[in-house]
């Protein structure tokens, strides 16, 4: 028998065991089914699991004909929980945008930059009561709420667990979607009931942690809290995206890799205090435990606690064959109790980060603790097996391979345990001792910090990420040299010089600038940038030349974008409207490149945003548009075609609708070929746009409002485009792009391209035909 000893002395068997990961592939397979909305789709897997169960049955074959009843157990279990998210009035009035009153106990909430341009706060509200179209309906149905403008600071300000009554409009949601409807508050919050007495205990300790490290520098001081009980709201946009390119942010997320990192640090203390046995199992607990109650229990949290454990299990206790047998069973006791969990790229990333943990953490920690501390072999390992397990997924999501990233998660992996520990003592110690805490979130801080200055070094790196196409074949590459990569780590780890080797090599790399083959094509007019969830158009004027339209909410995503296309200078910088995900980027644009113009719509609302522009566009000659104008720069002419009139209509701040109706509406012209973007213009702008503006055609348009819900039907016709593009990020917040409005697009003949599929999107006119390229495909 293949084996080893496992950290209490007893032998482990390392072969695999795949009889349970049969079971859960059929338990996700069948709750996928079960909540796609779809009658045909489920009622197919049903059908399916019964051939394949009554199969196993006659065969004899009683692994197959448990796939086929878990299988069926899971349909059932997903459809049965989809058709009760849309029982009661709650979905009808929420396909009907009703506005309704409705008493409701909040979850854990925070605060989002994107989308609609401000802060936004949402939190999933369990509603108690509901009160619309004169009936009174009493509900246990989940609903997601957003607030935003003026309202934002009452409602961030309500602690998780607390009752309260309020006025908000429903939206529909999607069918694959886990809440019953969105909500749009539409009034402050009134607190009937505070949280309960574990609620308010967490919200006091999660306080005290803040308040312990309050007096670090921004950076350090907002990290903390992110690792221990992933409360980013006080990170920095520019910290954020540092973390993404160097793929550190699962540090920043409630995961189940860095709740295996924290347990390991955890049992390496207690094991140098003498602490063994089954006493050293209960304070793994205890930790999990805590972490739990910290992060609030939220289902996210409870999938992470799982994993972590499962991690922990077979690093220490029970080798790959049970490392595997748990892993498979938390899926399927996860999915059974959650169906939605099937469809989150989340769970994914967990389940394979755990699966890479399992199968190769500890065997390369052996080989590594030959030439290194035990307690840093372990430290190495769990991350560069995590990283190599999950990136094919990441690279299907995010159409990029991050190449500085197993440096920057080796680098990190030191940091890590001790800072997220240090902590989570902090944050206990902040009810008994507030000096206390106060010194031990100081030694949290300087983990922190450290790691900030990780990911700033890498993220600044030329060739920090490459762009990697999302198709079958290229990912199919890439899961091979995974797998190559995987398999060869034994042979690395033995060699100390060799490791040294490599990590110069891939130091190297990261010096150069990266770019996907193929990428960017040579004649390209327009390119909509791949930058998350807001807009960036780049509009091409000659060699090295570009008219910029937007500028997407991070600098560093439009930086790399520019970088890639070669773009030097910009000869205008427009800006549609003042939202944060059509300006945050502006600092990207300037880096390194002259601005001669910019042009801007007259509005100076939300305030901020306008601050920020003047600001950071010190110096830059700017124009104010009106109706009519047209500039340009070389062979491309902008036209400025409607600009709705801003008013507050008494709502004011970052989320006014009108805000949203009053970007430009503009027309490219480039040679043969005419571009529509229209920022974010909701139904009255576009209904504007129709009534003043003769002629909205044009080959190419930027679907406004990254697809949302919000569109006028006309308009959209009247464009008669044959391309629509979809500045969108993946899996955010806001629902976009909306399923309606793809098909509402798709019926006027365009081809649909989205950035969260298809990565950056060029098109070129070439006679008569359209040229579309992808950095990916969808």
């Amino acid at each position: 028998m293949s084996g080893s000893e496992g950290s209490d002395g007893r032998p482990v068997d390392e072969r695999p065991d795949w009889r349970a990961p049969v079971l859960a592939g059929a338990a996700w397979a069948g709750v996928w089914a079960g909540t796609a909305g779809m009658p045909v789709i489920a009622g197919g897997a049903a059908a399916l699991a019964l051939l394949v169960g009554g199969f196993g049955w006659w065969r004899r074959r009683w692994l197959v004909a448990g796939a086929g009843l878990v299988l069926l157990l899971a349909v059932a279990i997903g459809g049965a929980r989809g058709w009760a998210k849309g029982a009661g009035p709650v979905g009808e009035w929420a396909d009907q945008g009703a506005v309704v009153s409705i008493e409701a106990r909040l979850g854990g909430g925070h605060l989002s930059d994107g989308g609609r341009g401000g802060p936004v706060w949402i939190v999933d509200a369990e509603l108690v009561r509901a009160e619309g179209r004169g009936v009174t309906w009493t509900s246990g149905a989940t609903v997601r709420l957003t607030a935003s403008g003026d309202i934002v600071r009452a409602w961030s300000t309500v602690p998780a667990g607390a009752t309260v009554v309020t006025v908000v409009r429903l939206g529909p949601a999607e069918p694959q979607e886990p809440m019953s409807a969105w909500a749009r508050a539409r009034a402050s919050p009134t607190v009937l009931a505070p949280p309960g007495p574990v609620d308010a205990g967490v919200t006091r300790v999660r306080a005290g942690l803040r308040a312990a490290v309050a007096g670090l520098p921004p950076e350090p001081a907002a990290l903390v809290p992110a690792l221990v009980v992933g409360d980013t709201e006080g990170m920095s946009d520019s910290l954020r995206a540092q973390f993404r390119t160097t793929g550190l942010t699962h540090l920043t997320a409630v995961s189940g890799a860095n709740l295996t990192l924290l347990l390991a640090a955890i049992l390496w203390a207690v094991a140098r205090a003498g602490v063994v046995g089954w006493w050293r199992r209960g304070v793994a607990v205890a930790g999990v435990v805590a972490f739990v109650l910290l992060c609030r229990a939220e289902p996210s949290v409870l999938r992470a606690a799982a994993m972590g454990l499962v991690g922990l299990a077979a690093l220490g206790w029970g080798g790959t064959r049970q490392g595997l047998r748990l892993l498979s069973w938390a899926v399927i006791a996860l999915l059974l109790a959650d169906p939605w969990l099937g469809r989150s790229t989340g769970f994914v990333l967990s389940v394979c980060a755990s699966g890479g943990i399992i199968v190769w953490a500890s065997r390369w920690a052996r080989v590594l603790a030959a030439w290194m501390p035990e307690w840093l072999a372990e430290a190495v390992t769990v991350p560069v097996a995590a990283q190599l397990a999950t990136q094919p997924i990441v690279t299907a999501i995010s159409g990029q391979v991050s190449l500085v990233g197993l440096l920057a998660n080796l680098a990190a992996a030191p940091l890590v345990g001790p800072g997220t520990v240090l902590g989570f003592l902090a944050a206990g110690l902040s009810v008994v001792s507030p000096p206390l805490a106060t010194a031990v979130g100081w030694l949290a801080g300087g983990f922190a910090q450290a790691l900030c200055w990780v990911a700033a070094a890498g993220s600044a790196l030329p060739g920090a990420s490459v762009s990697w196409p999302a198709s079958p074949v290229a990912l199919g590459v890439l899961a091979l040299t995974c797998v190559a990569l995987l398999a060869g780590m034994p042979l690395l780890w033995r060699r100390p010089w060799l490791v040294v080797l490599l990590a110069l090599a891939m130091v190297a790399v990261l010096f150069r600038p990266a770019a996907a083959p193929g990428w960017p094509p040579s004649a390209w007019q327009v390119v909509s940038c791949d930058v998350g969830q807001g807009d960036a158009t780049m509009i091409a004027v000659g060699p090295g030349q570009a008219i910029v339209v937007d500028t997407g909410p991070e600098p560093p995503a439009v930086d790399r974008c520019l970088d890639q296309l070669g773009i030097t200078d910009v000869p205008w910088l427009i800006l549609s409207h003042l939202h944060a995900d059509h300006i945050g980027g502006i600092a990207g644009v300037l880096s390194g490149r002259r601005v001669d113009n910019l042009l801007v719509s007259g509005v100076t609302e939300p305030a901020s945003g306008w601050r920020e522009v003047l600001a950071l566009t010190a110096g830059v000659p700017r124009t104010v548009a009106s109706p009519g104008m047209v500039v340009g720069a070389g062979p491309v002419q902008v036209a400025v075609l409607a600009i709705r009139p801003f008013t507050s209509g008494g709502v004011t701040g970052a989320d006014s609708a009108d805000a949203n109706d009053s970007s430009q509406v503009l027309r490219v012209t480039s040679g043969n070929l005419r571009i529509l973007l229209a920022g974010d213009v909701e139904e009255a702008g576009q209904g504007n746009a129709v009534a003043t503006v003769s002629d909205l055609t044009a080959q190419v348009m930027l679907v406004p409002h990254h697809g949302s819900a919000h569109q006028a039907p006309a308009f959209l016709a009247a464009t008669r485009a044959s391309v629509a593009l979809v500045s969108v990020g993946a899996n955010n917040d806001y629902g976009h792009p909306a399923a309606r409005t793809i098909t509402t697009v798709a019926s006027t003949g365009a081809q649909v391209y989205r950035t969260d599929l298809n990565g950056s999107i060029a098109v070129a006119r070439i006679g008569d035909r359209l040229e579309v390229t992808t950095q990916r495909s969808g």
